[in-house]
């Protein structure tokens, strides 16, 4: 059970990191659950809309979450490490037209 939530809090970190950082830029950001496809393997996953907002906000927001996810990896158990940096690598190829990395 504790390795599931080793696995879990990255995304969850990372999420919470991108509603923070809308909640400081004036923004408020809807989630909405959807799938990813890693080739034949469904990734669920949590998306939501850009605001309509300024290029730099928009950038902040995108950034937040793996910035806040990647900068915990030192602090917490190799197990979140882990999951996270294979989050990081992974995501370009599961995450579509709605990356983070696509936003600005």
């Amino acid at each position: 059970m504790i390795y599931l939530l080793w696995a879990i809090l990255p995304a969850v970190i990372h999420e919470a990191a991108h509603f923070v950082a809308a909640l400081l830029t004036g923004n408020r950001l809807k989630f909405q659950f959807s799938f990813g496809k890693l080739g034949p393997i469904p990734i669920p996953r949590y998306t939501w809309n850009w605001p309509s907002t300024t290029k730099e906000k928009l950038r902040f927001i995108c950034q937040a979450g793996f910035g806040v996810e990647l900068a915990l990896v030192p602090f917490l158990p190799w197990q979140y490490q882990a999951a996270a940096l294979i989050h990081f690598i992974i995501y370009p190829w599961y995450a579509g037209d709605v990356s983070d990395f696509n936003c600005y």
